[in-house]
């Protein structure tokens, strides 16, 4: 079973942190299902939509948050070989998001409105990664 949504544990450690004015960078990695996983009485269940096609759906819908918290992807690609790590590892998309600080991503996951859209991320996905780092200047 993949990691799809953040465990009791992981949201207690981000809000510990809420605090914190810094910025944040977030490392998504993502896998898609073949087939959208939508609940049963949601209208999409209807639609037979592809994994990609249902987070197609949810990141549009995201975008109007991230500009709203003056949050930003800063990098995205799909990546096509694991260099250093298990070579079975596939992921279909990856994208880096910088929020203004972790308060800041907190609110938007907590907005009812956000909530309504997450359905369509939790539908198309099979297994993810989100990686929150600090910006740092390169070495």
């Amino acid at each position: 079973m993949g990691s799809v949504n953040p465990n009791g544990d992981q949201i207690a450690g981000m809000m510990a942190s809420a605090s914190d004015p810094s910025p944040i960078n977030m490392i998504n990695l993502i896998r898609f299902r073949a087939k959208a996983d939508y609940p049963a009485d949601h209208a999409c269940a209807r639609e037979s939509l592809t994994g990609e096609q249902a987070y197609q759906r949810y990141s549009a819908a995201t975008l109007q948050f991230l500009a709203k918290l003056g949050a930003r992807v800063v990098w995205a690609g799909a990546p096509n070989l694991v260099v250093i790590g298990p070579s079975d590892e596939r992921w279909d998309m990856a994208f880096i998001i910088e929020y203004p600080s972790v308060g800041a991503m907190l609110s938007m996951i907590g907005d009812p409105e956000y909530q309504k859209i997450a359905v369509h991320r939790t539908a198309a996905v099979e297994d993810s990664r989100l990686i929150r780092c600090a910006p740092r200047a390169t070495p």
